[in-house]
């Protein structure tokens, strides 16, 4: 337990220790992805909270694997969208709102002990904030929710993919083994 925290920490170090210019610079890759908006639809201007499920998926994508940072506020091009919008959709319009809308997401999808995996930081780029979420690797398989089906999610290169019901068991079988 105490080596599992220490390499968390470690990790955590080195995540917060990457300038956020250069993260956005070099683009998404295995262990970066960006997202413009939690709920928010910049296509239709309107609240669209199935976006939250694209976020959830990243997530348990990073969860499942490696480990890695979401950005959010961020377009895929790299341009600063910010939070301003999804700011507005929330009973409470700031960071602690969104933070909280976030975790309870995650709780409620992924499992409140994968809320510890998680962590929230907000910073501030071109006079917008975003939330950049350093997430750890999961202790456990991570799956979400769609419909009545569980499903099993991966980052494969700058990416985030479905398994299906073989690979998932091969996978989970390889990645949290008891060795």
């Amino acid at each position: 337990t105490m080596h599992r925290r220490w390499l968390e920490i470690q990790h955590l170090s080195e995540e917060l220790g990457k300038d956020l210019d250069a993260l956005i610079q070099q683009g998404e890759g295995p262990s970066l992805e960006f997202k413009s908006s939690l709920r928010w639809d910049v296509a239709q201007a309107r609240v669209n909270k199935t976006l939250e499920h694209v976020i959830l998926k990243t997530l348990a994508g990073f969860l499942n694997h490696a480990g890695g940072s979401l950005l959010i506020g961020v377009a895929d091009d790299g341009a600063i969208f910010g939070l301003e919008h999804d700011y507005r959709t929330l009973k409470r319009a700031d960071r602690d709102g969104f933070e909280q809308a976030l975790m309870t997401a995650v709780a409620n999808q992924l499992g409140t002990d994968i809320c510890r995996c998680l962590h929230v930081i907000f910073q501030v780029i071109d006079g917008k904030e975003i939330c950049r979420v350093v997430v750890s690797p999961a202790e456990r398989p991570v799956f979400v929710q769609v419909g009545n089906e569980p499903k099993l999610y991966v980052r494969t290169g700058g990416g985030t993919r479905e398994l299906n019901v073989q690979e998932a068991m091969d996978y989970v079988a390889s990645r949290w083994s008891k060795k």
